[in-house]
């Protein structure tokens, strides 16, 4: 019943919709996003997060997303501010959420000057993380924001073996994407030093290079720069060719700001050309597009500023109906509320109700245990007293057969032995000499029935000698020998427990010698930590213990009382195989 009521109030609990939380997006898969530009889907994924009950750990990859999120959305101050705290958290953070803050932290001091003093520290701190990790692409990062300070600052020749440096470690490692870049790079330096025939040296291998990657709009744009460094050196024939398989290839293209910039400079070397004709054709196809574009840029900027406005709308109205909800919702947590308290109290009862069954319940049971305990008590009392009832009749069967049969046996044979020597017949002593060896046989049978009987009082040494005795006198008649078996006994028993168990072997050795036939019989004591196992065989002709007929008193009588010792005791006979086992385990505690 209890299980029902839990069940019940989880129903209950599980039916609120504070329960319902939306599955967590994990933080690198945040970057993930922000990497291909989808900044909505990172800020509803940051959302679902509650900063305060993160770790230490935690907190910086969420502050590092924060700060990714305003950066891209040009918030630069914000950021700046933001990523800061995912510095101080240095000692929790990863290491890699750190350069990631630091690379956003350069990005915005290359951007915004009262900043710009902060780029050398952050460099060197990103190198000694790409260092520990020995990632080459993060050495190429570490090295180009070096490379990237001193282009800005028009020192060629630093930023020129800035690139050697990252061209070495991408060519080690095979890595092509980046030599693409770093070789573009190169062109581009020597271009500004005015070095024409090394920048030509390595925009030719750097578009060959391209043209291996099917990159479409990555070779239109090498191809542009190749035509306007033709057009530096004069070349203007292979400058126009250059700039018109540019024009071809960007306009099979996306990229309307690429085919823009070509637009205005094929007009321009179509000038150096002497072509004005169609030079001014390209100008104004230069400026069409430029007011396409910036025609499209204003409409997509009313359109934000519309989406906005309809947002900023449908905000005002979800916090309407959202307070509408929450009201009947209050509602409903207070009915639900009082549901549970009534089923609280419902359950109460209905639980004290079982308990008390359960109190009356065990109390009956416990009353039983008494009256059976009681009862075993008596019966053990009522088996003590038959015990003991055999006892004596066993001490008065053995002295009748010792006193009166004994000495009458004596006083036979002695007249029987005076009778053959009077008599001159030999037939006549032939007869009486028989059977005084029959009498003689009948007296060392009373004789050791006799004594059987008499092994009442145990020896002083305990019960194991006294079955040890008891198969001596036994093997003397020649009839069972009977071998007595013990290990890993050590000490003795209370002496009623020694005499039972003695008595009980007694009974089974006498019904091997009754009825059993056999020639060898054992008594195996085995003693282990909580129990004694006592095991009696013999190669006599066995029987069905099966068959009811066949379970003697003796052996009920033994079972019973090996039951009352909270003992087991297993027969294991049959009339096929012959033989007879039987096992007692009695508990030592």
């Amino acid at each position: 019943m209890r299980n029902v009521l839990l069940f019940l109030l989880f129903v209950l609990l599980n039916s609120s919709p504070f329960l319902n939380a939306q599955e967590l997006v994990p933080f690198n898969d945040m970057l993930t996003l922000l990497d291909s530009g989808q900044i909505e889907e990172t800020k509803e994924a940051l959302s679902q997060y509650d900063f305060n009950h993160l770790s230490k750990n935690e907190q910086a990859s969420y502050l590092l997303n924060e700060g990714i999120i305003k950066f891209q959305e040009n918030q630069l101050i914000d950021a700046y501010t933001t990523l800061l705290k995912v510095k101080a958290l240095h000692v929790y953070a990863s290491t890699m959420v750190i350069y990631n803050a630091n690379d956003y932290l350069m990005r915005i001091a290359n951007s915004v000057s009262e900043y710009s003093t902060a780029a050398p520290s952050l460099i060197k701190e990103n190198c000694a993380i790409a260092e520990e990790l020995d990632d080459p692409k993060l050495k190429i990062d570490c090295i180009y924001n070096s490379f990237y300070t001193e282009l800005i600052g028009e020192d060629y020749d630093l930023a020129l073996k800035y690139n050697y440096q990252m061209q070495r470690i991408a060519e080690q490692n095979n890595l092509q994407k980046e030599l693409l870049g770093i070789e573009n790079n190169m062109g581009t330096i020597h271009y500004f030093k005015g070095s024409y025939d090394s920048t030509l040296f390595y925009f030719e291998r750097n578009l060959e290079r391209s043209r291996k990657t099917n990159d479409t709009l990555a070779i239109a744009q090498r191809i542009n720069n190749m035509a306007m460094l033709r057009a530096a050196l004069k070349d203007h024939k292979a400058s126009l060719e250059n700039i018109t398989e540019a024009e071809l290839m960007a306009r099979s293209g996306s990229d309307h700001q690429l085919l823009l910039t070509i637009l205005r400079n094929k007009a321009d070397i179509l000038t150096n050309n002497e072509n004005y004709k169609d030079a001014t054709a390209y100008y104004y196809k230069h400026l069409e597009m430029n007011d396409t574009i910036e025609s499209s840029n204003n409409a997509r900027q009313l359109h934000e500023i519309q989406t906005k406005y309809e947002t900023v709308e449908k905000e005002l109205k979800n916090v309407a109906l959202e307070a509408e909800n929450l009201r009947n919702q209050a509602s409903n947590n207070l009915l639900m509320f009082l549901l549970v308290v009534a089923i609280g109290i419902a359950g109460y009862f209905i639980l004290n109700h079982y308990k008390s069954k359960k109190i009356m319940a065990e109390r009956k049971l416990a009353q039983e245990e008494r009256e059976l305990k009681l009862m075993k008590d008596q019966e053990l009392a009522s088996i003590n007293a038959m015990i003991a009832g055999q006892e004596k009749e066993r001490l008065k069967i053995a002295s009748d057969l010792h006193d009166d049969l004994g000495s009458s046996l004596t006083a036979i044979k002695i007249s029987l032995e005076n009778a053959k020597e009077r008599t001159s017949d030999e037939y006549s002593k032939s007869i009486l000499e028989n059977a005084c060896g029959i009498l003689s046989e009948t007296y060392a049978k009373v004789r050791t029935l006799s004594h059987t009987q008499n092994s009442r009082v145990l020896s002083e040494d305990g019960w194991i000698n006294s079955l040890k005795d008891l198969a001596d006198k036994i093997n003397k008649t020649g009839k069972l020998d009977v071998e007595v078996v013990h290990s890993q006994f050590h000490g003795r028993l209370s002496n009623t427990t020694e005499l039972y168990l003695f008595r009980m072997i007694q009974e089974l050795i006498n019904n091997v010698m009754k009825h059993a036939q056999a020639t060898e019989a054992s008594i195996n004591i085995t003693e282990y930590a909580t129990t004694l196992d006592i095991m009696v065989e013999d190669n006599g002709k066995g029987f069905d213990y099966s068959s009811t007929g066949n379970k003697g008193i003796g052996l009920e009588n033994i079972k019973k009382r090996v039951r009352d010792m909270k003992g087991t005791f297993v027969a294991d006979s049959s009339t096929k195989r012959g033989g007879c086992t039987i096992n007692i385990e009695i508990p030592l505690a």
